[in-house]
């Protein structure tokens, strides 16, 4: 029957793995998890063995750049991992009953792109920027992700905020920054240039109601289910 750490031996492997540069504690907990189960195999295998030693063995088996390609593999997995989730949710509103929001949503930004009605295609996509803005101040003042103790200490809060930052900045207002027409104030847009700002726009709007409201609670969810032995402190 194998023999468990201690707690005291637990303790040296979160002071061991620290000492390896990594920072991130939730990352620390998965490889403690897995040095434990390794140390108490080799034990299990040789009795003599000390914990000093059977912790040698094991990390002997790692690279010479340690722990380093344990992280990176964790920050890909942890990419995908988000990458999912927000497809998955915007892939949603192509049902019902969600796909009546969208369709609403294109229809009225592509009749006041292809008619001038009330505002320029120009104004609309400032306006839109500073939706943006106004969505990211207001999780920077209120939200948890933001706080140094989540963005700093965990992984799966740094992978979430550079990975939807991105998406938010470059695949959604890039399209649009090379399509409005910024030399002019108004201007009447195509059908076909109107329907695909207008696909844009509704697509960018949901993003800001998602990054703002439904994706922090994808990750305050994420951290509850997997890290509630951390005793996390979520606002």
């Amino acid at each position: 029957m194998k023999e468990q750490l201690s707690e005291e031996e637990i303790g040296k492997l979160f002071k061991f793995v620290k000492s390896k540069y990594v920072h991130y504690i939730d990352v620390q907990y998965e490889i403690v998890d897995h040095l434990a189960s390794a140390i108490e195999e080799k034990q299990e295998e040789n009795p003599s063995w000390s914990f000093d030693r059977a912790l040698r063995e094991v990390y002997s088996k790692f690279p010479i750049t340690g722990f380093a390609h344990f992280v990176a593999e964790k920050q890909s997995a942890l990419s995908k991992y988000w990458w999912k989730r927000f497809l998955s949710f915007m892939l949603s509103y192509m049902k019902l009953p969600k796909v009546t929001i969208a369709g609403f949503l294109v229809y009225f930004f592509q009749l006041i792109l292809s008619t001038g009605f009330l505002i320029s295609p120009l104004q609309l996509y400032y306006s839109l920027v500073a939706l943006s803005f106004c969505s990211v101040v207001y999780r920077f003042k209120y939200g948890f992700e933001f706080k140094k103790e989540f963005r700093e200490k965990y992984l799966v809060t740094g992978s979430y905020l550079s990975y939807y930052g991105g998406v938010f900045s470059f695949y959604l207002y890039f399209p649009l920054n090379m399509t409005v027409n910024t030399g002019q104030e108004a201007v009447l847009l195509s059908p076909i240039t109107s329907w695909f700002m207008a696909t844009y726009i509704a697509i960018a709007l949901l993003w800001i109601h998602a990054s703002t409201f439904v994706f922090p609670e994808m990750l305050k969810q994420e951290l509850t289910n997997k890290y509630s032995h951390l005793n996390l402190k979520i606002a």
